[in-house]
């Protein structure tokens, strides 16, 4: 087994260019070669292995070893800290630059990574990856990527017909800032009664990538002024515009990959445009249509609630008013990613079979329509039923037809009177990650992917 601990790494997409490739089967340290195979090179193969094809680029670099053993590369996938495992991850090995990733909501497809990938492969729920038949060589090329969450690494060599083993965590994490890589531009909305905005620092975002709507895609993450519940909005970073002035304007939210929407303590009818019936609702509604990303908790049950879209108004019956609701929430593993989901928060956060306790539970949620949404967690009584949802948008047509992603945890994830999104936000958010939020950064990762049939494992992007 070769350890890769001294791993020096480039990152970014500035990583690879100036380094010259120099023929399809040199032996020159290069990142890409230019399109075209020789016969000093390996093989590329076809028809999973049975028939040869002419190489190109880093596939002359794939070797036999006969005997059953193959080259692999092996390691973990971690949130930008370092330190959380990543489920549902894609690791490759491209052929070409990827190209360049375009912020905002756009309806992505899974499989479709750029790269012209030579080998793929997907982390498991303890973030473990596997990548077979790897190209053998001096500077090979590595690509981490979650929807828009991408870093691009250089592994300095790969020992052929051996597992190569990356242990450093610091080359297989996500990018912490722009710098490092690509990350999806996210709106984080305030609210009076939980902290969802204290996950994103926690995760690992540097404290640079956090501003205002005026900043534009200078920042990764802009804030926006929700409702403290009662007498006007919280507080804030200097600048931060009205959450209203965001969520009742469709174009503006498709400047975003994923809206995250902290509870206001009440339904805030008041910022939404004054009714059940206010512009706010059909403009998200739009919003996730184009392609584009929720992530609610308790009283922001508003927006499945009161969407004049009627299919998707009718994925989820709720009662609403934040009942209290039985603790803990228990996950579903019936299917295949709510299975992952447990045994990834057995592995990230030490929570045994599947319970889950947040800071404080609610019963709004009566039931689900399960042709139309997923069922992820439940509690029991009192006010028993469903405790995180997701819906695909547009609902009720086939998978790769839908573009959108709504997921809702009927609770409060951060209570924490040490935790706050103010003015001095991200340094105001002083406690460790709990349980609860590895929860909540489980489903912010799993936004960011692809959409796709919940019912079915996850697979790896194929090699074209």
């Amino acid at each position: 087994m070769k350890s890769t601990h001294a791993l020096s790494l480039l990152a970014g997409l500035g990583a690879f260019i100036g380094l010259v490739a120099i023929g399809c089967g040199s032996k020159e340290t290069r990142i890409f070669d230019d399109p075209g195979g020789n016969d000093e090179g390996g093989f590329g193969f076809a028809d999973g292995g049975d028939a040869k094809k002419a190489c190109v680029g880093r596939q002359c670099d794939q070797v036999e070893c006969g005997g059953g053993v193959e080259t692999t590369l092996t390691g973990k996938v971690y949130a930008p800290n370092g330190r959380l495992p990543l489920y549902n991850a894609i690791v490759y090995v491209p052929n070409s630059q990827p190209e360049e990733l375009v912020k905002g909501a756009t309806c992505d497809k899974c499989g479709a990574v750029t790269g012209d990938p030579v080998v793929t492969a997907l982390t498991d729920a303890t973030g473990s990856f596997e990548l077979r038949n790897v190209p053998v060589g001096k500077d090979v090329p590595l690509v981490i990527q979650i929807g828009k969450w991408r870093r691009q690494v250089v592994i300095p060599e790969i020992d052929r017909c051996t597992e190569n083993k990356v242990s450093d965590p610091e080359l297989t994490r996500l990018p912490k800032s722009q710098s490092e890589g690509d990350m999806p531009q996210i709106a984080l909305t305030t609210g009076g009664c939980d902290k969802l905005g204290c996950m994103l620092p926690k995760v690992g975002i540097d404290p640079s990538e956090f501003g205002v709507e005026g900043d534009g895609p200078s920042k990764a993450v802009h804030v926006y002024l929700g409702s403290a519940g009662f007498g006007g909005p919280t507080a804030g970073p200097p600048g931060a515009a009205l959450a209203e002035t965001l969520w009742q304007d469709t174009t503006k939210m498709m400047n975003y990959d994923m809206l995250i929407l902290s509870c206001e303590c009440t339904e805030s009818l008041q910022n939404k445009g004054g009714s059940v019936n206010g512009p706010a609702f059909g403009a998200v509604t739009d919003y996730l249509k184009g392609g584009g990303r929720i992530f609610t908790t308790d009283f922001m049950y508003t927006w499945y609630r009161y969407s004049p879209d009627a299919d998707f108004k009718s994925a989820t019956n709720l009662r609403g008013g934040a009942p209290g609701g039985g603790s803990p929430m228990t996950i579903d593993t019936s299917f295949p990613k709510g299975q992952a989901l447990s045994d990834w928060l057995a592995s990230a956060a030490n929570v045994v079979g599947g319970r889950v306790t947040p800071d404080a539970m609610y019963g709004n949620v009566i039931s689900i329509d399960p042709a139309k949404s997923q069922h992820w967690a439940s509690s029991g009584t009192p006010n028993a039923g469903p405790r995180v949802f997701s819906v695909n948008v547009p609902v009720g047509v086939p998978a790769d037809q839908q573009c959108g992603k709504g997921v809702h945890i009927d609770a409060h994830v951060n209570n924490d009177f040490n935790d706050d999104v103010n003015a001095q936000y991200p340094a105001s958010c002083k406690t460790p990650m709990k349980p609860a939020e590895s929860l909540l950064a489980f489903f912010f990762f799993d936004l960011a992917s692809c959409i796709q049939n919940e019912g079915e494992p996850p697979k790896p992007p194929p090699v074209k």
